[in-house]
């Protein structure tokens, strides 16, 4: 007999894939509970109706998210450039082995779009429990090796460029893939893109030297 917590994780996994592919006004809760293999009424049980297996989905790629970067709360940067540089890099390195081949990522992508396009209450989940989080842990690094302040627009900007760089392996996977007559990415493959993107990080020295200039 399948245990509580494994009928709940089954329902998550499957509003996830479902409300990616088919929205929430069209996704059911007969269609949970069928891909779920769940009884229909264990969607009332744990979450109280769709909506809150919804919020319950993007909770648990919030959470998911923060765990495969290993990126939490309080936000700690180091003193010194030479540890945050360190720190920023080990953090770059595992986004991009998260978001270039972690299969369970490639299952959120479509539901976080959605919300990306049409932002609602599970946006804010994201917001505040992932995306928001990484951000701010960037941000902070990057001020400290850029010399400005972590809420300086520009510090917001190149923040955003750069996660923007590492998503894109995850978004545009397949026409890279196709152009480098790949079925998945390989070691090497990988290691080189870790480091074709590590190598931009020396940006922020130069505008570090820019600065004091």
């Amino acid at each position: 007999m399948p245990t509580e917590d494994s009928t709940r994780n089954r329902l998550i996994q499957a509003g996830i894939r479902l409300f990616g592919e088919h929205g929430y006004k069209v996704t059911t809760t007969r269609m949970l509970a069928d891909e779920a293999q769940a009884n229909i009424g264990s969607i009332a049980y744990y979450f109280d109706n769709k909506h809150g297996l919804y919020l319950a989905a993007a909770r648990y790629i919030a959470g998911a998210l923060r765990e495969r970067l290993d990126i939490h709360e309080p936000i700690t940067v180091p003193d010194d450039r030479e540890t945050a540089r360190a720190t920023l890099e080990a953090i770059v390195r595992r986004m991009v082995r998260t978001f270039a081949t972690d299969t369970e990522c490639r299952h959120w992508l479509l539901m976080v779009m959605r919300e990306q396009l049409h932002p609602s209450e599970a946006f804010d989940i994201l917001q505040n429990q992932a995306f928001g989080v990484v951000q701010a842990t960037l941000s902070h690094l990057i001020a400290r090796l850029t010399g400005r302040a972590a809420d300086d627009p520009v510090t917001a900007l190149e923040t955003h460029t750069l996660v923007g760089q590492i998503v894109f392996f995850l978004i545009a996977r397949e026409p890279l893939l196709r152009r480098l007559s790949l079925e998945t990415f390989d070691a090497d493959t990988l290691a080189t893109i870790e480091d074709l993107v590590v190598s931009h990080l020396s940006l922020y020295d130069a505008r570090h030297d820019d600065r004091r200039c």
